[in-house]
């Protein structure tokens, strides 16, 4: 196959989905997107349903697999990228043509947490997987997660973020942090805001939560903490949270289970100090007290690194800055990731 097009089959709404069209062009692809979202798009690749942030959405994709075959059939790519294993994933499974080139990018909690849900999910993952050519893999732990259900998959999986336009973040990058914490983490029960809410209300500090939506785990959240109201913002749009990320000094996130997550790369970048949870895919690019700091899913352990943090010399922030930003560039470079992927896809024969 000669054409460099290429299908994603992704939320539409979400940043990451952005990201990779981007990355994508970076190569020469030419991109088309469908996927479904809870607003109204055209209802010609993009369709309109009832998306639960939480999962459990089988019902939902399996309604409108129809659909995504004829858009698959009519725009006639050369390659399907699907985005998360068991929902736009089992999707491009079930209807890829015996010439496609499969694609699946995985996340986080697709694999570190659906895999071990039982035995069912995991011959699902085994269906997805075996048809797939390339498995983007975000961060060693889940790949090592992989090999251990799936030994056999190892020449399949390349081991990478999709990173980052280095350019367009140096036009956020500010000296002047006003604020002391920011967040930005989804709402939803793997990010644990009931802790982390707990925390920030206790402390006397300028904070900054972003990301509130209309969900029943979120309002629920928000009338319990309505102290912290005047501090919440909803979803806005990427360059505004990127220009408040920039001005802060901390950035926190509190998740249970987690991939390599983009927020925490780019306010790393940015020259916010991280406090994350001590998992095992954040100890991957953070060292504890060199370039951020770990904490466990507890108020008492969050507040202290917070006030710690806090407490440093000027001197010794911009030493772990410093570092953190060479990290970044050397890792997390979109360009330099995408050429990777897109050497492996020249590997594959049938390309």
């Amino acid at each position: 196959m000669n054409k460099k097009n290429i299908i994603l089959f992704a939320d539409p709404d979400s940043i990451h989905t952005k990201k990779w069209v981007e990355g994508w062009s970076i190569v020469k692809y030419d991109t088309l997107v469908s996927g479904l979202s809870l607003n109204q798009y055209d209802d010609i690749t993009i369709f309109k349903a009832s998306i639960d942030k939480e999962g459990g959405n089988g019902k939902v994709f399996f309604k409108n697999i129809f659909k995504f075959r004829n858009i698959l059939n009519n725009y006639n790519p050369s390659i399907i990228n699907a985005h998360y294993l068991t929902s736009y994933g089992l999707i491009a499974a079930l209807i890829k043509r015996k010439d496609d080139v499969l694609i699946i990018s995985l996340h986080g909690t697709d694999v570190m947490q659906t895999m071990d849900k039982n035995f069912i999910y995991l011959l699902m993952a085994r269906y997805i997987l075996n048809k797939c050519d390339i498995l983007v893999s975000v961060s060693q732990t889940m790949t090592r997660k992989l090999l251990q259900y799936f030994p056999y998959l190892e020449e399949k999986i390349i081991t990478q973020q999709y990173g980052f336009n280095i350019e367009q973040l140096d036009k956020f990058y500010t000296k002047h942090k006003s604020i002391d914490v920011i967040t930005n983490r989804g709402w939803v029960q793997n990010s644990n805001y009931e802790i982390l809410l707990a925390a920030l209300e206790d402390l006397n500090i300028s904070k900054v939560i972003i990301g509130y939506d209309d969900s029943g785990y979120a309002k629920k959240l928000k009338d319990c903490f309505s102290s912290l109201e005047q501090f919440i913002l909803p979803q806005i749009p990427y360059e505004q949270n990127l220009f408040l990320v920039a001005k802060s000094k901390i950035f926190v996130s509190f998740t249970t289970s987690d991939g390599t997550s983009l927020s925490i790369l780019e306010a790393m970048y940015l020259g916010a100090i991280p406090i994350v949870t001590n998992l095992e895919t954040n100890r991957e690019f953070i060292i504890n007290g060199i370039n951020g700091f770990l904490v466990s899913i507890d108020q008492k352990d969050l507040m202290e690194k917070i006030r710690y943090v806090l407490s440093l010399s000027e001197k010794r922030l911009n030493i772990m800055r410093e570092y953190n930003k060479n990290l970044i560039k050397e890792r997390f470079d979109m360009k330099k990731n995408f050429l990777r992927l897109e050497k492996k896809l020249q590997n594959i024969k049938k390309v």
